[in-house]
């Protein structure tokens, strides 16, 4: 595969780390790649915007980040470079959390194993698992890759760790207006970085 492009989706309840994770995307996009944000106001963890933004997508490689975490440094070169290697599988990184720790703990795709922030999924129509997972919606990154990967072929573990998970998961009382408003089902395709750091500096 010569050209990948990202789809970098990002569900968002107006947390102030907002910011701070699209600022640690912004720097690592290249042309042809897009960031959607979608603020969502549901109970579900997120689960619905996600689903949104994911039939909208047209990039072809789907991505996903938490409003309160960020990307570490190369990270997308990283997963690009898998993308190019891999044509048409799926790819689960590492990610790591302020205690040191870090998921997943064994390369097998299970419960708890995995988050939406490790993965890098080629964007195949029909062949895509929901978003959804109606009685235990904390779980649907699981039912979403594991349906995937059912209908792609199974995951390549790598060692590689591609985010961090951020402490600050407070409730954020009022929206950062000036961030979730104007890109809120917003797409960035072209010069993408400067748009970004544009918006951010405001």
């Amino acid at each position: 595969m010569d050209e990948v492009t990202f789809s970098v989706i990002v569900p968002t309840r107006g947390r102030t780390t907002l910011r701070g994770t699209l600022r640690s995307i912004a720097p690592q996009l290249e042309p042809g790649d897009e960031v959607i944000v979608r603020c969502t106001r549901d109970e579900d963890f997120g689960n619905a915007a996600r689903q949104s933004m994911v039939e909208r997508a047209k990039g072809t490689h789907l991505i996903f980040m938490d409003d309160d975490d960020q990307f570490a440094e190369g990270a997308l070169t990283t997963m690009r470079r898998f993308a190019r290697e891999h044509p048409g599988r799926i790819g689960i990184f590492r990610m790591r959390y302020l205690d040191g720790s870090v998921l997943w703990s064994e390369p097998v795709l299970r419960l708890r194993n995995v988050s939406s922030q490790m993965l890098c999924v080629p964007n195949v129509p029909g062949k895509l698992g929901r978003w959804e997972s109606p009685e235990y919606p904390r779980v649907a990154d699981y039912e979403f890759v594991k349906a995937t990967a059912e209908l792609q072929g199974e995951p390549i573990f790598r060692e590689e760790i591609v985010a961090h998970i951020r402490s600050d998961r407070r409730p954020l009382g009022r929206a950062l207006k000036r961030v979730t408003t104007p890109i809120a089902e917003a797409r960035y395709r072209t010069a993408p970085r400067t748009r970004l750091r544009r918006l951010l500096s405001r």
